[in-house]
């Protein structure tokens, strides 16, 4: 389109200009102060224009990056590979323990090997095993037949959002998307609705919400919540295992999946009537599929046994003689364990057919990875350079010291407003070092703002360039942009209250303990 080519091209020479600026401007004292601070006391001169330097160039760094994915002027991926090249290059040091040392490519690329980057190409072939033999397309068609569910068309609109945030859960919202849209249109096509039913906008918009909700339920289920807890392991801050983010993310579901469905009935008003023939095509789907094959068997099974791992695991540790020998065996493990089981367990072992193997590698999003790992090591160096901890000094000489809520209240928001126009994953890369060091700064749990800010990242629901879901359902021309931008804009606002009192009430109740 002529309007990405325009953005595209401003934010290319934009970015680079304010990079070559930044470079060219003098220090800033502000740097040059802190450098002194962050340095132990026998660090001579050079080492703090050194050190000061360096916040100069991870600035540009920043502000590149930020306006390149914000513009995508080159691909989002590529351009997570910048601090792999651009902090070895300028030879950026950072302080660890009050001494410097040299952010070179190998330290910055060990951010590319991050465990959580192994949690998600795990995940993303679990997924895919599910996609591959049809499992997730049966389980959804399970859900949609349970009970009353298709005789009317509330139930149904509720049944496609319960069914399209459960598969979310363990699959990529982009994936589930594609695979409920037809199931929903095949319902839109029996009703023979037109593109302007107000049933059809509701369907539609259930459907690209519910996907993107729906991955706030487990650490695998988007992308923001891997770069969470990774860059909150990685500066100790807090270790969040897979439970435990499900001990906040369902609660979180169980909530807000009910008023998506409430607000797109009030919103578009639906009235239309129908009997049982709607029941009948999704029960004629759901027979199509035949019995449970061998394949979805095992696929089953390997499913099972990762997610029975991941619940049971932080209990491992009071099996009496076993516990303390299986430490090393984490939720990272668990999904490379799971995943080395689909590509072992035979479909037909005659023809060395497999549940997975190496041409479902297809189905690994390789550029969320990559921008994992940008995201890791612009986060990486941001802390160890200090200029997170100077840039979140500013916003407290600017904001002063507002209070536990109106934190979270601020950082919701901003995640929210921003995902509306850019990559969530790029967004919470880029903000979660800054809240960190905003957090320490005032003497205030980082996870108490670092996880409502996360789940904000996933509640983009006003436009359609906000996330693939509602691009792909906005492309069935059932739902305009006025439908997306009127329901989108309630749902935001209900999130946007709803996180930030939710996180508050269980901070302030101190139940978020990790």
């Amino acid at each position: 389109m002529e309007f990405d080519r325009i953005r595209g091209n401003i934010g290319f020479f934009m970015g680079l200009i304010l990079f070559i600026l930044i470079l060219a401007l003098p220090t800033p004292q502000t740097f040059i102060d802190y450098a002194k601070s962050g340095l132990s006391s026998t660090s001579v001169n050079s080492d703090v224009l050194t050190l000061s330097y360096s916040m100069k160039i991870t600035l540009a760094l920043l502000i590149l990056m930020i306006i390149w994915w914000v513009s995508e002027a080159v691909p989002i991926p590529i351009t997570s590979l910048l601090p792999g090249v651009i902090l070895p290059l300028f030879k950026v040091y950072g302080v660890q323990s009050g001494k410097l040392i040299e952010l070179n490519g190998r330290n910055v690329f060990l951010n590319y090997a991050n465990p959580v980057i192994f949690l998600f190409l795990a995940g993303f072939l679990i997924a895919g095993a599910m996609q591959k033999w049809g499992l997730d397309r049966r389980i959804a068609l399970w859900i949609l037949t349970r009970g009353n569910i298709a005789k009317s068309p509330g139930k149904i609109l509720f049944g496609l959002i319960i069914a399209t945030a459960f598969i979310s859960m363990w699959v990529s919202n982009t994936a589930t998307t594609a695979m409920m849209l037809p199931i929903a249109l095949g319902i839109l096509n029996k009703l023979n609705v037109d593109y302007n039913s107000k049933y059809a906008k509701a369907v539609m918009l259930g459907v690209a919400y519910s996907a993107s909700i729906g991955g706030i339920g487990t650490i695998i289920g988007t992308p923001p919540n891997g770069i969470a807890v990774s860059i909150l392991s990685k500066e100790k801050i807090a270790q969040i295992n897979f439970l435990e983010w499900m001990s906040f993310g369902i609660p979180f579901l169980i909530f807000t999946l009910p008023t998506l469905w409430l607000v797109l009935k009030l919103v578009f008003k639906f009235e239309i009537k129908f009997g049982d023939e709607i029941k009948d095509v999704l029960l004629s789907e759901k027979n199509k599929l035949g019995k449970l094959t061998k394949a979805e068997k095992l696929t089953l099974f390997g499913f099972l046994l990762t997610v029975f791992l991941w619940l049971t695991n932080p209990f491992w540790q009071f099996i009496p003689f076993l516990g303390h020998k299986l430490e090393w065996f984490d939720e990272y493990l668990i999904a490379v364990f799971g995943c080395i089981v689909l590509f072992a367990l035979p479909v037909d072992l005659g023809k060395r057919k497999f549940v997975l193997d190496w041409n479902d590698s297809k189905y690994v999003d390789w550029g969320t990875l990559l921008l994992f790992g940008g995201g890791i090591a612009l986060s990486d160096a941001l802390f160890k350079t200090g200029l997170a901890n100077v840039l979140a000094n500013e916003f407290i000489k600017f904001f002063g010291h507002p209070s536990l809520f109106l934190l979270i209240f601020i950082a919701v928001i901003f995640m929210e407003l921003l995902t509306e126009v850019t990559s969530n994953t790029a967004v919470t890369s880029m903000m979660v070092p800054i809240f960190i060091s905003i957090c320490s700064g005032l003497g205030v749990n980082s996870t108490f703002v670092v996880l409502p800010a996360t789940i904000g990242a996933s509640m983009a629901f006003m436009l359609p360039v906000a996330t693939p879901p509602n691009a792909i359902v906005y492309g069935t021309r059932y739902v305009s942009l006025l439908d997306m931008i009127k329901a989108g804009l309630i749902l935001d606002l209900i999130a946007w209250l709803f996180i930030s009192l939710y996180f508050y009430i269980i901070s302030s109740l101190n139940l978020l303990k990790f």
